[in-house]
């Protein structure tokens, strides 16, 4: 076998994302099926010749056990230490950033106060207060220990782990807090974050803030100071990657760095040592995220290959990058970056070539071919190639798949490295002489750029159709069919003859399945109490319209990512039930995102500047102090009353079913009695109404923690639980079906 190395980081990557999803005990189940298996295929002289099937096995044993293991003894102890409170110090290992309102940082935790506790374990730290700005300084005090949300799969637990992170934590009390600055003997990598701290400081100084942000994303991969309708629009049109730190990122800077090295004369060797140190640079600028070390790796094996006088493969470099990053976490499977970088670059190798020359020679026969028209094959090609291999991992961690995405990359793929390199050049130019004139060519560039690629982005973006909504469920039973139709064409003919016609038929299974789900839903009503914490949100949609009632949780994250898996794309009517500055942020955010047509809010609300901002994107505003009453799409009525001096509830009718949405601070006294005569109640852990209301089902909107501690307040009243295991669901039919689902978080 050619390339060993590519079918074991293939296998690898594969089982340990099987192996998110399963969870630890299954996964240890399946390392003695898969070492059973491997140990059989060693009897067969014609899987011993080929080495496929035992190396593919024995790579499989080994994922599933190194997974097992990893959650066993790194991920799985400091759970202990969940819902408790704490002494605690430990030294910030990455740059502090703040996000609406907080300061995050991560910290490695070397000393606990509690008998039995695991030591040397990261946590997210979050306080209301700025603690430090430097890295690797320490910080003592006491701390809540919680787990990240979601349950098993992929889950934000998951993608914690995959960075290393293992708990969360905020600060409980700042009286007894103390920092201390870093230590004289820094490590290298504090320089690192330094760097990328002085990078990101320089955009800001060099560029207006909207394209500064968009730049820090494409340079850095930060995003955490740009507006999620940006985000959603990159995400929305297919070119999301831009924003992601990877490979393409890589490349770029390669390619900068050679052309200075070869304008310079450099002779070859020496240009790959510095090519390398060039890339382990910008591996811990980015901090060693999975997609940036996969690419990094793969970029070193490349480039060091003139040294040791050896030819590089790219698809051995690929599969030994991937190896070296599970090997260190198996949980790296769980970062989306790493598996759509892995597929992207696997369908790069693989197909981009053979696409090109297609199309090419379809040009030929007319004779018209010219540089101009070849770019624009070579930038189909690499879309279509990426688009393919990357669908299975978008469906499944999106839901959403962009039709527009070739369009979009030819007219974006471009200005991204150009604008990446500018703005590296006037950055790093800034940081040398702050204030000169040296950097603002560069800057006027990248800036040109940023603001084009930001606007081109939301225009094809309101394009119709220009992204389409797939259930999780949908696109699992999708891959499987396709896995079907494949392994069916290999079993005849080998395969060769029959690929095309099995891939075109796994097209047209997708898409009519796709098309044949929107034509359902067209007559569906879907109430959709969210997945939020301890807070109300509900999302009410048909036929691609869409209502919100309630703006609880502590982002409109939850109500965007619902959103936009049902593919709504604007909102006919938002209304909060209560006063909180949570349901104000979100109410401006979603508003900005959605531009709704009405808003209806109470009488005497708080009219901040989060209110102001959600009325100026909205088309009007309905103010009431009694009660309220909206209809919608002339099947679904939502009827408003206030509870309480900053709370109302709300009854929500459809297809003969009733749903009161009702905050468990608000006074239940003071509800009519045909509210109180609702089929489903939702509400909270605060809620105590046992003896006023006796409904179908209660969905809490909740953890199963807090439920556990108020369980006698919800005894008797058949309660279901988001609890951080996703989203529940009512779905009414016309035809008087109806359902009660649980849909995962996004």
């Amino acid at each position: 076998m050619r390339r060993p190395l590519t079918l074991a980081g293939f296998c690898c990557l594969l089982t340990l994302a099987a192996a998110v999803r399963f969870g630890r005990r299954i996964s240890f189940i399946m390392f003695f099926v898969c070492a059973a298996a491997f140990a059989v295929s060693l009897f067969f002289k014609r899987a011993r010749r080929a080495y496929v099937f035992p190396l593919a096995f024995f790579t499989a044993a080994a994922a599933f056990l190194s997974f097992s293991l990893y959650s066993r003894f790194y991920v799985e102890p400091p759970r202990l230490l969940d819902g408790k409170d704490l002494a605690a110090a430990g030294t910030v290992c990455e740059l502090p950033c703040k996000q609406n309102g907080r300061w995050y940082y991560v910290v490695k935790i070397d000393r606990i106060d509690y008998k039995g506790a695991p030591v040397n374990f990261k946590v997210r730290l979050s306080s209301q207060k700025q603690l430090t700005d430097e890295p690797y300084s320490r910080i003592t005090g006491k701390m809540h220990f919680f787990m990240p949300s979601g349950g098993s799969g992929y889950s934000s637990r998951s993608y914690y782990a995959s960075k290393g992170i293992m708990m969360f934590a905020y600060i409980n009390g700042y009286e007894g807090v103390k920092t201390e600055p870093p230590p004289r003997g820094k490590p290298l990598y504090y320089y690192a974050l330094k760097l990328r701290s002085a990078l990101l400081d320089s955009s800001d100084d060099i560029l207006a803030p909207t394209e500064a942000q968009v730049l820090k994303g494409v340079l850095l991969g930060d995003t955490s100071s740009l507006d999620a309708q940006t985000v959603e629009d990159f995400r929305a049109v297919g070119i999301s990657h831009i924003l992601s730190v990877s490979g393409f990122h890589m490349a770029a800077l390669v390619q900068l760095i050679s052309v200075l090295l070869i304008f310079f004369k450099v002779p070859k060797r020496a240009s790959a040592v510095v090519s390398c140190a060039g890339v382990a640079v910008f591996m811990a600028v980015t901090c060693f995220v999975p997609s940036v070390t996969r690419s990094g790796v793969m970029c070193l094996l490349c480039v060091s290959a003139p040294l040791f006088s050896r030819r590089a493969d790219s698809l051995n470099s690929l599969g030994a990058s991937v190896l070296l990053i599970c090997a260190v976490n198996p949980y790296a499977a769980a970062d989306v970056g790493l598996l759509l970088s892995f597929s992207a670059v696997l369908g790069l190798i693989l197909c981009t070539g053979k696409f090109e020359n297609y199309l090419n020679a379809k040009l030929d026969r007319i004779n018209c071919i010219s540089r101009a028209v070849r770019f624009i094959n070579s930038t189909l090609a690499t879309s279509f190639a990426a688009m393919l291999f990357t669908l299975p991992v978008i469906l499944l961690s999106f839901g959403t798949f962009s039709l527009i995405a070739p369009v979009s990359n030819i007219l974006e793929i471009l200005p991204s490295p150009v604008m990446m390199m500018a703005g590296a050049v006037a950055a790093l130019l800034n940081l040398a002489a702050p204030r000169s004139l040296l950097a603002l060519p560069f800057a006027v560039v990248s800036g040109a750029l940023a603001k084009y690629m930001r606007r081109c982005a939301a225009l094809l973006a309101k394009v119709p159709f220009a992204s389409i909504s797939v259930p999780a469920g949908l696109a699992a039973l999708w891959m499987a069919s396709a896995l079907v139709i494949f392994s069916a064409a290999a079993l005849l003919s080998g395969g060769k003859r029959l690929f095309k016609p099995a891939a075109w038929l796994s097209v047209i299974v997708l898409f009519t399945g796709v098309f044949s789900r929107m034509v359902a839903m067209r007559s569906a009503t879907r109430i959709a109490v969210l997945d939020t914490g301890t807070a109300e949100s509900l999302v009410i949609t048909k036929g691609g319209r869409a209502a919100v009632v309630g703006c609880g949780g502590y982002n409109a994250s939850a109500a965007v990512n619902y959103l936009n898996t049902q593919g709504c794309r604007r909102l006919d009517y938002i209304q909060p039930l209560t006063d909180g500055r949570e349901e104000r942020v979100n109410l401006g955010d979603l508003a900005e995102r959605f531009a709704p047509g009405n808003i209806t809010v109470r009488s005497g609300s708080v009219y901040d500047g989060f209110v102001r901002k959600a009325a100026g994107f909205s088309k009007g505003m309905s103010v009431y102090n009694g009660h309220a009453s909206a209809r919608l799409w002339n099947s679904v009525e939502i009827y408003t009353v206030p509870a309480g001096q900053s709370e109302s509830a709300s009854l929500i009718k459809a297809c003969g079913i009733s749903v009161l949405v009702c905050p468990g601070s608000a006074d239940v006294s003071l509800l009519p009695e045909n509210m109180l005569g609702a089929d489903f109640v939702v509400t909270d852990t605060e809620a105590d109404f046992t003896d006023k209301i006796s409904p179908v089902c209660t969905v809490v909107s909740a953890g199963k923690d807090d439920i556990e501690k108020n369980i006698a307040a919800f005894n008797g009243l058949n309660c279901v639980c988001t609890g951080g295991d996703g989203s529940v669901v009512l779905q009414l039919s016309g035809a008087g079906k109806l359902s009660l689902r649980r849909e995962d978080n996004a």
